[in-house]
């Protein structure tokens, strides 16, 4: 299985911090660029490093484990209990990142819930409606049926497609978002099944290619500070986006022309159309 890949931040003038500035002093390049894989190793492992284990970083990062042992003790870069050693810095960066994904995590349930409580309400509603033996009725019901949608086709990474049975819930109230926030919306359009599902079927993806799209989206409209205040316009402008740049990538490959958003085109169209954008 693929491991989920994080990243952590660096400060620009890191290199001028007096404790890595001992390290270059006397450990050489070699020293701090196995300090930096040290902070690496310990991202991955949760914030914890055992010390009885020094012998396999020190073959891992191409190292004596002389020089992984000072850079533990001599340098106030890490602590240390004797049996394990540690950054505070990092544990502190992985305690916000648990934080804010715990966030995301209460943002998409609490919009599941609204989707429940609003089940149960069309329910009731459905429960004092006439009799399903008036004509109206079942012309109604009818009508309501032929709507329901019982399972979604995704594709798999072999490029077959794999049904996965989804029971789609009522329509429900756009979730609204402040116009700076990016990461809950982010994460609501990665759960949505039905706009992934027709995304990947609409340009014979697989579900983690949508799902890169996605996030590609997002990066370009935090950097280009294009946000919305609800999810419909943030899908209505993500698939004229992912439709634009798919399209400009195959007229790339044909050595046809490209387009941008908003651009004269002296009568030519992209595929999908742009105007959206």
């Amino acid at each position: 299985m693929t491991k989920e890949t994080y990243y952590f931040s660096h400060d620009y003038g890191s290199r001028n911090d007096p404790k890595l500035v001992k390290v270059l002093m006397r450990l050489g390049q070699e020293g701090k660029g196995v300090y930096w894989d040290l902070v690496e190793m310990l991202y991955e492992q949760g914030g914890y490093l055992m010390l009885s284990d020094c012998d396999s970083y020190a073959f891992a990062l191409r190292t004596s484990e002389q020089c992984i042992a000072s850079l533990i003790n001599d340098f106030g870069l890490f602590e240390n209990d004797g049996e394990k050693f540690w950054s505070n810095s990092v544990l502190n960066r992985l305690d916000k990142r648990e934080a804010k994904s715990l966030k995301a995590k209460q943002s998409a349930l609490k919009r599941w819930n609204k989707a429940d409580s609003n089940a149960n309400a069309s329910k009731n509603y459905a429960n004092a409606l006439p009799s399903q033996s008036d004509p109206n009725a079942l012309k109604e019901r009818k009508g309501k049926e032929s709507k329901v949608k019982d399972s979604i086709y995704i594709p798999t990474e072999s490029g077959d497609f794999e049904k996965e049975v989804v029971k789609f819930l009522p329509k429900v109230p756009w979730e609204q978002y402040s116009v700076l926030d990016f990461e809950t919306p982010k994460t609501d359009l990665l759960n949505d099944l039905e706009f992934i599902s027709k995304t990947s079927s609409s340009h014979n993806l697989t579900k983690i290619q949508t799902e890169e799209w996605v996030k590609k989206f997002f990066i370009h409209i935090e950097k280009s500070n294009e946000g919305h205040a609800n999810l419909q316009a943030h899908r209505k402008h993500c698939t004229n986006w992912i439709n634009l740049k798919i399209q400009n990538e195959k007229n790339n490959k044909d050595g046809k022309t490209t387009f941008k958003a908003g651009q004269r085109t002296n009568g030519q169209v992209p595929t999908r159309g742009y105007s959206k954008l």
